[in-house]
């Protein structure tokens, strides 16, 4: 660990990082899986940790420590700055596979209400791209590889795929369809959760086995995490010194209250929009089938009131069957 340079006491402040915009949660997952994933199995440390706590020290100690990265590469320049940087998203990814791990079995319905919406928006996606690949917008042999296969596993990756054939060319197909992004999003989300949620065969993946994966993934993330804010916490020790410990605690330091609370809302405010991303998808459906209904030719309804029976007559038939229990008598007779 390299030996700090200057003993500045540490105020606590630090001037302010340029704003980043941050992505989502499982986008962060999708980011840092992969790097996980590639760890040798004898390296991976077992997560038992509070990850929220976790979480809440990386961006803490990265908004106290990185402050100023053209400062840090100039002391530095073999630390690897870039990847300590991204830190706080390696954190999301890690709240994001804890949740993954705690999360109940898919229900049936809840698959077939993905699958119902990855149906709805891939035959019209799907059909407008093969219109788009004839006249040279897309690409042919990619729109044919998504038109082969079936079944759910395979719709769910026809969806992924379309998804990202139209946002891969969105500069090229700009105006020439109807769909929206937010559609895009649904279409993408759906297939993602059927894809985790689904075996190629396409049964409901076990419950064990799920959860068993999602550990590990888990576990793999946790070790990324903890080299990484390693390199961190020289980057503080660098520049304050022994106060290296006030800009960047140790992993699961607990927090002050309104700190937690910060950090817990984050968590929470991601939770919420996943939420709102799942009634908005409802909502679009409704709104399609009222639309398809709207197009359908009106089929006229005879609502005519029964007719009072004639005095001291016999009421018709119809009223008759209708005011009756089935077996010919009126239902306060029955069991008389």
């Amino acid at each position: 660990m390299a030996k700090a340079k200057t003993q500045q006491p540490h105020t606590g402040k630090s001037p302010a990082a340029a704003p980043t915009a941050q992505a989502t949660y499982r986008a962060c997952y999708q980011r840092f899986a992969p790097l996980a994933a590639d760890l040798p199995d004898r390296d991976v440390e077992v997560c038992r940790a509070d990850v929220r706590i976790a979480f809440a020290n990386v961006k803490r100690g990265v908004q106290a420590a990185c402050a100023d990265p053209v400062r840090i590469r100039k002391a530095l320049p073999e630390l690897p700055l870039d990847d300590v940087l991204a830190l706080p998203d390696l954190g999301r990814a890690l709240v994001f596979a804890a949740t993954r791990v705690t999360a109940k079995a898919a229900s049936s319905r809840e698959i077939d209400a993905k699958l119902k919406l990855v149906i709805e928006l891939r035959e019209p996606m799907l059909t407008l791209a093969e219109t788009l690949s004839k006249r040279g917008l897309l690409p042919k042999d990619v729109v044919a590889e998504i038109r082969a296969g079936s079944g759910k596993y395979d719709l769910a990756s026809d969806g992924m795929a379309l998804a990202h054939l139209y946002e891969e060319h969105a500069a090229a197909l700009r105006g020439k369809h109807p769909f929206t992004q937010e559609e895009l999003d649904q279409l993408r989300e759906a297939s993602e959760w059927l894809l985790d949620t689904l075996t190629p065969e396409g049964a409901r993946r076990p419950a064990a086995k799920q959860r068993g994966e999602a550990e590990k993934m888990r576990d793999r993330l946790w070790t990324l995490l903890v080299r990484r804010y390693a390199d961190l916490r020289k980057i503080a020790y660098y520049f304050h010194g022994d106060a290296f410990e006030d800009v960047t605690p140790k992993l699961l330091s607990r927090l002050s209250s309104s700190a937690a609370e910060d950090e817990g809302e984050e968590v929470e405010a991601e939770r919420g929009r996943g939420r709102r991303r799942q009634q908005r998808g409802r909502r679009r459906g409704r709104q399609r089938r009222g639309r398809r209904a709207a197009r359908q030719p009106a089929v006229a309804v005879s609502r005519a009131r029964p007719t009072a029976p004639p005095a001291g007559g016999r009421a018709p038939a119809d009223a008759r069957r209708r005011n009756t229990n089935g077996s010919g008598e009126p239902p306060a007779m029955k069991g008389v």
